[in-house]
């Protein structure tokens, strides 16, 4: 059976257990505002591996999933974890909550990559899943203008690829796989953010993009896929809000899901 880092002796003398609670508790709290910085998903020798989805291939990761920023912390001993504990209450119930933060790279087809590439990597990952009130997603492209958001009657192949990436972080969490993380049970705020220096928000692309994502976040929201998983979804530009909508909580969304699975 697994015990906490340190014996009763070691917690004693402890240096950090004889630090006043509230600095301790200011160390907890700023653990979770710690992030990560973004790899280069393109450049990295990194192992890529692949997400099943309707197109192989389409969603590839590359250094994503960071250690929980509190996990190693929490381990210590029974103390710690109990006041790192309440400190994640506190924090989770108030108006700041706790916030995941995921970097979306996306790069259009080109010699290559023969399709569309999403690259997730998480740049805080500050508390489990069961604390977590908000994910922030920053969007960023390259080669934006080659991206398929409609198809022949219904979603294009890079809206598909966005979807099932959505529904694996509900189903699964931030490794997007089964069984390699904690899922969410209630995420308040679902947050997208167009990066203010993409080049493709100053040209000819940004009506498209800003479009698509809108059109998209919409959809899911009145569909009623993520009601009961999700609050709400909001849409910003520059540090501006430009949208928000009401995840709708449909007692009966079997014909809606139906209709979306495949994608």
């Amino acid at each position: 059976m697994a015990t906490m880092g340190l014996n009763i002796n070691d917690q004693q003398q402890s240096p950090f257990l004889q630090l006043p609670r509230e600095i301790r508790d200011r160390i907890y709290e700023e653990l979770l505002d710690v992030e990560f910085p973004i790899p280069d998903p393109i450049d990295s020798k990194a192992e890529r591996h692949r997400l099943a989805s309707r197109r192989k291939g389409t969603i590839r990761f590359v250094n994503h999933l960071p250690a929980i920023s509190t996990g190693g912390l929490a381990r210590c001993c029974h103390q710690i974890f109990d006041e790192l504990s309440r400190t994640m209450e506190r924090r989770s119930a108030s108006a700041r909550g706790i916030t995941c933060k995921l970097d979306l790279m996306i790069h259009g087809p080109e010699e290559r990559f023969r399709e569309e590439q999403i690259f997730p990597s998480w740049t805080a990952l500050p508390a489990p899943m069961s604390s977590v009130n908000n994910v922030h997603v920053t969007f960023r492209t390259v080669k934006p203008e080659k991206l398929f958001w409609v198809g022949c009657g219904g979603p294009g192949y890079f809206t598909q690829s966005l979807l099932h990436l959505l529904g694996c972080f509900f189903a699964y969490g931030p490794s997007f796989e089964n069984g390699k993380s904690q899922a969410p049970s209630w995420i308040e705020e679902l947050r997208i953010h167009l990066e203010e220096d993409d080049r493709a928000l100053r040209g000819g692309d940004r009506r498209t993009i800003f479009g698509g994502l809108r059109g998209l976040l919409g959809r899911v929201a009145v569909s009623g896929v993520l009601g009961g998983r999700l609050g709400k979804l909001s849409l910003y530009v520059a540090g501006t809000m430009t949208h928000e909508w009401e995840v709708k909580k449909h007692e009966d969304n079997s014909s809606t899901v139906r209709e979306w699975s495949h994608y």
